[in-house]
């Protein structure tokens, strides 16, 4: 088995296990502390790779929500460096338009639910877009 990794960080965002072998995909939401965070990245397999969407910093959101995105994803990339898990980090635009999708969180989970169709109920709410983009993400990151 080959397993990969995708991660849509952020507080509403998650994490994908992708076996590409067999076509599934496990996700989890983005855990709320760093140390449930450390234990979901301590009982990983073994991963092939990881790929992280790079965060986005506009200027609107101001130097706190800057800072605490920062702080979070500096915990996110610190517990997949402790754990030897190789990563790369992508920009949305570019895993999305290589996926042919746009900024639309519903494509999103229409095309996961599309390409994971014995796990589409992962991706059923609203509120889910982040399991579909960590899904798609893997995927994106697994055919580099």
């Amino acid at each position: 088995m080959s397993f990969y990794l995708g991660i849509d960080p952020g507080k509403k965002g998650a994490i994908a296990v992708l076996d590409i072998e067999a076509m599934t995909v496990e996700c989890v939401d983005m855990p709320d502390t760093t140390a449930a965070l450390h234990d979901f990245i301590a009982g990983l397999p073994i991963i092939k790779r990881c790929t992280v969407e790079k965060p986005f910093y506009p200027q609107m959101i101001g130097i706190t929500n800057a800072t605490k995105i920062a702080h979070a994803y500096g915990i996110l990339i610190g517990a997949l460096s402790w754990r030897d898990i190789p990563f790369d980090e992508v920009r949305p635009k570019k895993w999305k338009a290589a996926m042919d999708l746009s900024s639309s969180k519903n494509a999103s989970r229409e095309k996961a639910s599309q390409m994971f169709p014995d796990q589409s109920e992962l991706f059923k709410r609203v509120k889910d877009d982040g399991r579909a983009e960590a899904a798609l993400i893997a995927f994106w990151g697994a055919k580099l």
